[in-house]
């Protein structure tokens, strides 16, 4: 049986709001909010919904209230990304639907996220996991191509792993939210973690991110050490990838799987400390975007 679950992202030019913390961000600083939402084994499919277009690609019904061509590049890529997904985390694919409503009118989104999710703050686009469905609502505006990436994300993972730890969650949602040249480095992250490195605000703690539970307690710094180590897991040495590949097929097996540091002190080639090793890979990461 499903838990619900409901992940969400928003940008905020200036100030970052978000459940649990409100604090000043750069202009294109991204935050990110994943939670249990408490009351939302079900919710309820009104009028307001969008249903001019409806199509199923792969695993995807996108339902859309403007005209959207299958053949759209955006529709393609969230399409492609499911095979993309499983294959860089060994999971199978599901064919259980994620549901994809787009809004056009982003009032219309605002007033029916409101209307179904009251007292949930506000976001672009955010996820929902009931007992019986995978479902994301977005606005359909600028950055709604990386918004749905990320989105997506969630759902094909949930589809196939609905225990994956939250850290974990973010940090492969945020991963495949870039666009394919990226490789998946996550520019915006590499600037903060950067900075707050250099500021001497910031350490790594892989322990830290596993003791979180909700939302409230995750703050940017938490996002982009997520991805950092789902970075550092996934390009820096096969071992290391087939070692998140191996933890997320135990989690698919039993929930309650001990965490991922467990498995990494254990592992033949982890450095003796996995703080410093994190640090070094970003400024790596650091170096090689500079000009």
């Amino acid at each position: 049986m499903r838990p619900a679950v409901v992940s969400s992202i928003v940008c905020a030019l200036g100030v970052l709001v978000a459940t649990g913390c409100a604090h000043v961000v750069g202009l294109d600083a991204l935050a990110r909010s994943s939670a249990p939402a408490i009351g939302l084994g079900s919710w309820t499919r009104d009028r307001s919904l969008p249903d001019r277009t409806e199509l199923a690609v792969g695993q995807l019904v996108i339902h859309a209230d403007f005209p959207l061509a299958g053949q759209h590049r955006l529709v393609r890529e969230l399409d492609d990304l499911r095979a993309e997904v499983s294959q860089r985390l060994g999971l199978p694919v599901s064919d259980e639907p994620v549901h994809l409503y787009l809004f056009e009118d982003a009032d219309r989104y605002t007033a029916f996220a409101a209307r179904q999710f009251p007292g949930f703050p506000a976001r672009r686009a955010f996820f929902v996991e009931t007992d019986t469905t995978l479902a994301v609502f977005a606005a359909w505006q600028d950055r709604v191509a990386e918004d749905l990436r990320h989105e997506t994300t969630h759902g094909y993972v949930h589809s196939v792993a609905p225990a994956v730890p939250l850290w974990l969650d973010e940090g492969l949602a945020e991963f495949f939210e870039l666009p394919r040249h990226e490789a998946g480095v996550h520019r915006a992250h590499v600037a903060h973690l950067a900075g707050r490195t250099l500021e001497g605000t910031w350490r790594p703690d892989l322990a830290r991110l596993e003791s979180l539970a909700s939302a409230g307690e995750l703050s940017q710094d938490h996002y982009a050490e997520a991805w950092c180590w789902v970075h550092w897991l996934l390009c820096t040495t096969p071992e290391r990838r087939r070692l998140l590949q191996d933890y997320l097929a135990d989690v698919r097996r039993d929930g309650k799987t001990p965490p991922l540091s467990a498995r990494l002190m254990r592992a033949p080639d982890t450095p003796p400390d996995l703080a410093a090793t994190l640090t070094t890979h970003l400024s790596s990461l650091a170096a090689a975007g500079q000009p």
